[in-house]
């Protein structure tokens, strides 16, 4: 086994430290068993509900996959809740073999795809905040923090719909914090988010943050792959293809009610504030304005923090532009936990603000007032505050970025960049809250 130790640094004895030292003192039997209990709620709670609910979301997914090659994708609509397929050709040709399974045993299948993105996720996250954390502590401490990932509204909503964010939000971490490994070739980086983003759009915004941050080999990949993944559709349903990229990508009609409570996109809370349709030369300016303030603070946080906050900053910025941010699309909430509480380069109080964050998440205050039926449009007081709650707290983890990097160029604080950050040969810079591939391959994805 191989473990990487980390030298200890001026600051770093607070409850980041702490955590991690009392995390290597509890006896492995113990976090063998928690670890065993977490997962096996969790595995309980998704196979139960794949076999007495219907996942409304995995629904659309299978019937894209069942239609792609009938020249009908996104004429056709869902028996039971009469949705459109909205995402990509590629998106319906990756369900297409789970559509050939009866609905009952796809449903198992994707929950248990759930469970292992899950359970990565929460690895790739802790291993990017603490990669001193020996391998055994690593997998202990992953199964056993599930149960509460889990409950973070965005998550079990995900699992509870049969969605595929916990999945996307896997592999863009892991290609850009790691090293990912099929048998003994290494991937290349950028391959996963060029293929996350052929799935659902949104991470593309990716793709300038490379560029921005001097990745361009990792920016490249991305395109390339997200191009390649697009011309193979064209060429397998020309038709259909054509359709999407010339009608379909542009009309978020199709998705459902933009102002729908779930929905904390800047977007729909610049309408729901003001109770009406917004122009759209308005809502343009806004967001193309907070999309390159939100791409420029990536890259400061990047060059001047850590790689893993300028990847959160950039899928923040994402989530807060897209034209359609559900609730379950906010899955990004729990490597931005696990880096307020545990990271070198965290804020001061960072356990504070994690803290804060996972009882909002938990307690989902956003569900507290009247939706549905254009009732968000007629909020007030403090119903505009609890159903925007997740929309705030992106702008908060934002301005709270700014603000932090800007007091330490000030000299205002010890803690921050990694002073053993070194450059990879393919441009990433890594250090002791980065993954250096030169002294340990985790995480790797086996073959």
């Amino acid at each position: 086994m191989t473990r990487v130790t980390t030298p200890p640094r001026p600051g770093d004895r607070g409850v980041g430290a702490k955590f991690r030292d009392r995390g290597r003192a509890v006896p492995p039997a113990a976090l063998r068993v928690t670890g065993v209990v977490s997962t096996g709620l969790v595995v309980a709670y998704a196979l139960a509900f794949a076999w007495h609910r219907h996942e409304v979301d995995l629904d659309v997914y299978l019937m894209g996959g069942s239609h792609l090659f009938g020249g009908h994708l996104y004429d056709v609509r869902a028996v039971t809740t009469h949705l459109s397929f909205t995402y990509t050709p590629f998106a319906a040709l990756l369900f297409w073999p789970l559509s050939l399974f009866p609905e009952q045993g796809a449903e198992l299948l994707w929950g248990a795809v759930n469970v292992v993105a899950l359970a990565a996720l929460v690895a790739i996250s802790l291993r990017a905040v603490r990669p001193d954390m020996d391998r055994r502590q690593l997998v202990g401490w992953s199964l056993l923090l599930m149960t509460p990932a889990l409950w973070l509204d965005p998550v079990r909503l995900t699992f509870s719909f049969g969605q595929i964010n916990v999945v996307l939000a896997a592999l863009i971490l892991a290609d850009l914090t790691g090293v990912v490994r099929v048998g003994s070739k290494t991937v290349p980086r950028g391959v996963l988010t060029g293929l996350s983003a052929a799935v659902k759009l949104i991470p593309l915004i990716f793709a300038p943050y490379l560029f921005l941050t001097r990745q361009s080999r990792a920016a490249w990949v991305t395109v390339v792959t997200f191009v390649v993944c697009g011309l193979g559709m064209a060429a397998l349903v020309p038709g259909t293809s054509w359709l999407f990229w010339t009608k379909y990508v542009s009309d978020a009609h199709r998705v459902g009610g933009s102002v729908f409570i779930s929905n904390q996109s800047l977007r729909a809370v610049m309408i729901r504030l003001h109770h009406g349709a917004v122009p759209n030369s308005v809502i343009s300016v806004a967001v193309v304005g907070f999309g390159l303030a939100g791409l420029g603070l990536a890259m400061w946080a990047y060059r001047s923090s850590s790689p893993l906050l300028g990847i959160l900053v950039c899928a923040t910025t994402g989530m807060v532009v897209s034209p359609i941010t559900w609730a379950h699309h906010m899955v990004w909430v729990v490597p931005i936990i696990l880096w307020l509480a545990l990271a070198h380069d965290r804020p001061v109080g960072g356990w504070i603000w994690a803290i804060g964050a996972a009882v909002l998440f938990w307690s989902a205050p956003i569900w507290l007032v009247p939706y549905g039926s254009g009732r968000e449009l007629s909020a007030h007081g403090w119903q505009i505050l609890l159903g925007n709650s997740f929309f705030v707290a992106m702008m908060v983890f934002q301005i709270g970025v700014a603000a932090m990097l800007a007091f330490r160029r000030a000299g205002g604080s010890g803690r921050g960049r990694d002073p053993d950050r070194t450059t990879r040969g393919d441009g990433c810079q890594v250090g002791a809250d980065h993954i250096d591939a030169a002294r340990d391959p985790v995480p790797s994805l086996p073959g």
